[in-house]
């Protein structure tokens, strides 16, 4: 294999990961649990040995886990009056209601530069923590298909975009919150997923060369939104993880 197959193949692992974690993160989807597992077991295969842990661990509880349970987990920690909001605008150190639609205008930023947009019928969510996860997923997939086309500047771009979000947004707050959902889940299948969730953002972190400003707290602000569910939002790329020949 040489450099470049290399790097693609990373990238995609990179993206199957992120997706991965977007589609654990959302509101759980009848029969979802053993695709998850599936998944997980496949990414420990290949991934670092530091996240080849709690990912093993996850594909285990995912697997052992009724549905039943996790969608009533899935309500008590993040719907109505949720125990740990899975909104990027709940975490800071004090509340930051003043700055929440400009947090927004940021991530849509982002997400519009790229194409993507949050669906129509779920306002205002650019924030939610499965979203952020399906964008560093689109945008690791894009870089791939850029290294595969031999487009320096796309692959660039992209890499460099990774590299702001996780230092502007992902990286600032998935870790508190993956300590808070962690805290408040008994459920082995939420435990496993916030240990997942913190030791990949840590890699990514370290790998990117991103230096986020970390959040410690919660603000006291709930922003769940009135719709009743939440599905992930983020328009789906076009091209498989494990195919990088086709366009994102």
């Amino acid at each position: 294999m040489t450099a470049t197959e290399r790097a693609i193949q990373e990238r995609l692992e990179r993206g199957s990961l992120y997706r991965l974690l977007g589609w654990a993160l959302a509101r759980p989807q009848a029969d979802h649990l053993p695709a998850l597992a599936e998944a997980a077991e496949a990414l420990a295969r290949a991934v670092e040995p530091a996240v080849a842990e709690p990912l093993a661990r996850f594909a285990a509880a995912a697997r052992e886990t009724g549905a039943a349970a996790v969608t009533d987990e899935y309500v008590f920690l993040f719907d109505r009056g949720a125990k740990c909001p899975p909104y990027e605008g709940a975490w800071e150190d004090a509340p930051q209601l003043a700055g929440k639609a400009a947090l927004l205008a940021d991530i849509a930023g982002f997400y519009a530069a790229f194409g993507l947009t949050p669906g129509e019928a779920q306002p205002d969510v650019e924030d939610h923590i499965a979203a952020e996860c399906e964008f560093m997923s689109a945008l690791a997939l894009k870089e791939a298909y850029a290294l595969a086309e031999s487009d320096d500047e796309g692959a660039a771009v992209t890499g460099a975009a990774q590299s702001r979000f996780v230092g502007d947004h992902l990286g600032r707050w998935s870790g508190t919150f993956s300590d808070a959902l962690k805290d408040a889940s008994p459920l082995p299948y939420y435990s496993a997923l916030a240990d997942l969730l913190s030791a990949w953002v840590k890699a990514e972190i370290e790998r990117l060369g991103a230096a986020p400003s970390v959040v410690l707290g919660h603000s006291g602000y709930d922003p769940i939104q009135e719709a009743d569910a939440f599905s992930c939002p983020m328009a789906e790329p076009e091209s498989a993880p494990e195919d990088a020949n086709e366009e994102p």
